[in-house]
């Protein structure tokens, strides 16, 4: 079934609640200071009862300019605007200031309703609606049907209705997929038995009973107990339906107007978001740089600092792009209206359309900047994508967040994200996160200059410590956890930048070379192990001799992982046919005898007591022997 949010717009006192009520035959001022006032201070809801199985909901928004903020709570969510003027007034200042927001918000549809036609006659309604023709003209609403009603008298009324009908016959549905849920609070109230009900204009996606949501920005997860639109308890709510969500384990008072009802994840709170902002050809107001503004979306008012990135001041009817600035989060998608007004005093004066719901701090008149922001407002999608990807590769995003950022279901992601792997333009990782081929060129660059200068130091090490180079990734990339470090070296290991060998990387056709100086270095240190024996100093002793320490000390090592010496203890080696040896006369002495002492094993080994020590230590150690009391026997 088609949901339709059909929305008032005008000036105080022209007739919008009445109409609303001829119309539906429900009265949409419900508090009782809009009773005592006259006036409708908040938002008022009706349905629209028809015949062709259409929802139609209707907003009633407060036209008088103290409450234009109640009315910008309401406005953003409609699909078709009743554009109320009274005859005997004509255009009024709210009229002007409601129809800059329709128009700032790309409200699509519309009637021109001119109300309290039986209270003057034909000539000053004719000059009446030449002066709307002339306001409208170059608008949405230029060729939008007119019409003049009396709610007093009921002239024309059935026939507005049946100009609505037919006109949201003809609307386009909102996009219903369930990860797309979004409704912006505009009232919380508790109902006996019941508990927390909130209500909103379910904007886009879809929501059913018992299924779990999150209510940004506090990101707290919570359960839908009932669901109601229309007046009628339902187990699922649709996009463009006036719904009233009863939620589980929270209570009113920790809800506020303008928080927002989402899919777990489809939003990312930010203090920065990138925008277009357009002020009001009818504004005598200008924006500096720096100025702070009331900023309306959904249903929220914030203040925000605007801080332009392509010039210092912005004069009536001119654009800029700029970044706004919050002190408390706010959460917005890709391509979402608002409107600014003065900070003091209030006055609507312009409005925008989000680019980028979660962008990095910039610097203004940056170049670069405002190329990026150029192409998301322009670009096609794959080429906003791709930039997407491109500045959100230092947080290795996934197909869920770069969905969220665009605005999109995961589906309809997922489509360009595998254009553009198709294309070679991003890298999707083994743990599904994705990177921009320029960010991993970077990666994989820095990943070969480290190696390159590791075996440039240590030309005879098989490579570098793979927690180490890891390490360095992690330092180097501000990776979140060593985990995406092992994903980034398993994607260098795939293409073929390094190889790996036990504990060691390398560059992938890196092999260990000596120089005759380092091969001269290696004899003398093999002929020391080899006439040393079973008796070999500490290695620190041996390569003192040597100027250079380093290179000996790594010679030692590579002939360690060669099998020409063994390692005993930290800080000793043994020459690997002299250790066989003493091996030979231990087995042969066990063969015939059940154990064997210290003292034994210094006699068949020939050496001193120490050395026997240190031997047997690291037989016990390698689970070669075992002690049993003040002798050793073979396992």
């Amino acid at each position: 079934m088609q949901n339709i949010i059909v929305g008032t717009a005008g000036h105080v006192d022209h007739g919008k609640t009445c109409l609303i009520k001829a119309l539906s035959g429900y009265d949409t001022d419900r508090l009782k200071e809009e009773k005592k006032r006259g006036i409708t201070i908040d938002l008022g809801f009706a349905n629209l009862p028809n015949d062709a199985g259409l929802h139609i909901g209707i907003i009633d928004v407060p036209g008088h300019e103290k409450f234009v903020k109640n009315m910008l709570a309401g406005i953003g969510g409609i699909d078709l605007v009743l554009m109320v003027i009274a005859l005997d007034e004509g255009v009024m200042p709210q009229t002007t200031e409601h129809f800059e927001i329709l128009k700032m918000l790309h409200i699509k549809e519309g009637i021109i309703v001119l109300t309290k036609s039986d209270t003057v006659d034909d000539d000053w309604a004719d000059m009446v609606e030449a002066d709307v023709r002339e306001m409208v003209k170059g608008s949405f609403l230029e060729k939008a049907p007119s019409i003049r009603v009396s709610a007093y008298t009921g002239e024309n009324i059935e026939k507005l209705r049946s100009m609505i009908i037919d006109m949201v016959r003809e609307t386009g549905k909102r996009r219903e997929d369930a990860e797309l849920f979004r409704l912006a609070v505009d009232r919380a109230f508790t109902m006996e038995g019941f508990g927390t009900v909130v209500t909103g204009t379910l904007q886009e996606g879809s929501v059913s009973v018992g299924q779990e949501i999150m209510m940004y920005p506090e990101e707290r997860i919570l359960k839908v107990r009932g669901i109601q639109s229309h007046g009628k308890q339902e187990e699922t709510a649709y996009a463009g339906q006036r719904t009233a969500i009863n939620l589980l384990n929270i209570k009113k008072e920790e809800i506020t107007r303008g928080d927002v009802l989402a899919y777990p994840g489809s939003l990312v709170k930010s203090i920065l978001i990138d925008v277009k902002l357009t002020l009001f050809k009818t504004t005598s107001r200008r924006l500096k740089s720096g100025d702070r503004v009331h900023l309306n979306y959904g249903a929220s008012q914030v203040i925000a600092k605007v801080v332009m990135l392509d010039k210092d001041i912005t004069e009536a009817g001119e654009s800029c792009y700029a970044q706004l600035r919050f002190d408390e989060p706010v959460v917005m998608k890709k391509n979402d209206r608002f409107i600014i007004r003065f900070y003091s005093p209030v006055e609507t004066f312009g409005g925008g359309i989000v680019l980028d719901a979660a962008p990095q701090k910039h610097k203004r008149h940056d170049e670069e900047v405002v190329n990026a922001l150029t192409v998301k407002e322009k670009g096609d999608t794959a080429e906003v994508l791709e930039l997407e990807i491109r500045e959100q590769s230092r947080k290795f995003p996934d197909g869920q967040s770069i969905a969220a950022g665009m605005d999109m279901s995961r589906l309809q992601a997922e489509f360009y994200i595998n254009h553009l792997k198709e294309k070679k333009k991003i890298i999707i990782l083994s743990d599904g996160s994705m990177i921009h081929s320029a960010y991993w060129k970077l990666i994989s660059d820095h990943a070969i200059e480290i190696l390159k200068e590791y075996h440039k130091e240590n030309p005879i090490t098989d490579g570098m410590d793979k927690e180490e180079f890891k390490s360095r990734l992690l330092e180097k990339f501000h990776l979140p956890d060593l985990r995406k470090a092992d994903v980034l070296l398993s994607e260098l290991q795939k293409r073929m930048f390094v190889k790996t060998s036990g504990t060691y990387v390398s560059i992938k056709d890196f092999s260990t070379a000596y120089s005759d100086e380092l091969e001269n270095m290696r004899m003398q240190i093999m002929q020391i192990y080899a006439k040393a024996g079973i008796e070999a100093p500490p290695a620190a002793e041996i390569t003192g001799t040597f100027k250079d320490k380093l290179r000996a000390k790594q010679i030692i090592e590579n002939m360690h992982k060669e099998g020409l010496l063994v390692k005993i203890s930290p800080t000793t080696y043994l020459d690997k046919k002299a250790f066989d040896g003493v091996m030979a006369k231990l087995r042969a002495y066990l063969e015939e005898h059940e154990s064997i002492t210290l003292g034994e094993f210094r006699d068949i080994a020939d050496t001193s007591r120490k050395y026997a020590m240190q031997i047997l230590e690291y037989l016990d150690r390698q689970k070669i022997t075992k002690m049993v009391g003040e002798a050793r026997v073979l396992l």
